[in-house]
């Protein structure tokens, strides 16, 4: 994954990530037809592993910390996720089939956080932590401050709070 965000999907040949990968074209070619192929290949597995584990953490009856922890411990890896989605939609959007990869794992991460928090009928919880997450971790990460993530949560509840009285 490192070579594709630091260069981008589009970038990147084949005969470079057998490079990266310590294997030969000839073997890269046998199992991944093109780069896309390997790279959607890799891209589901990371999401399906971090939805399994957000899964098994509302299984578990976690908290807001627990969840809190899984962000925080694998910031780098969703932001590389990120940053992977925000260069397909930029320079591949005409590839539909790498577009609705960056949809359904959206979709994916949005579904394993609906089971996490509560919700009922008229919300959806996960598509809004979803939603702060992404800019959270973009805003924390071009940020000249440290900001850890029990402090972004804080501001989210008093957010809320805002909007409570609002109303």
């Amino acid at each position: 994954m490192p070579i594709f965000v630091t260069r981008g999907v589009s970038s990147v040949s084949m005969r470079e990530l057998s490079k990266e990968l310590g294997v030969s074209t000839g073997t890269l070619y046998h199992y991944f037809p093109t780069k896309e192929i390997l790279f959607a290949s890799m891209v589901k597995q990371l999401v399906a592993i971090d939805a399994k584990e957000i899964t098994e953490l509302s299984e578990s009856h976690s908290g807001l910390s627990d969840i809190m922890n899984f962000v925080a411990s694998r910031e780098d890896h969703f932001l590389n996720l990120m940053l992977l989605a925000v260069d397909v939609k930029r320079h591949l959007s005409d590839s539909h089939e790498l577009s609705q990869l960056v949809e359904d794992s959206f979709t994916t991460y949005r579904t394993a956080l609906d089971r996490f928090f509560p919700t009922n009928a008229n919300t959806m919880s996960g598509k809004a932590f979803l939603s702060f997450f992404l800019g959270a971790l973009f805003l924390k990460n071009k940020a000249t401050e440290k900001t850890n993530w029990p402090e972004l949560f804080d501001g989210l509840e008093n957010l809320k709070v805002l909007f409570q009285n609002k109303e």
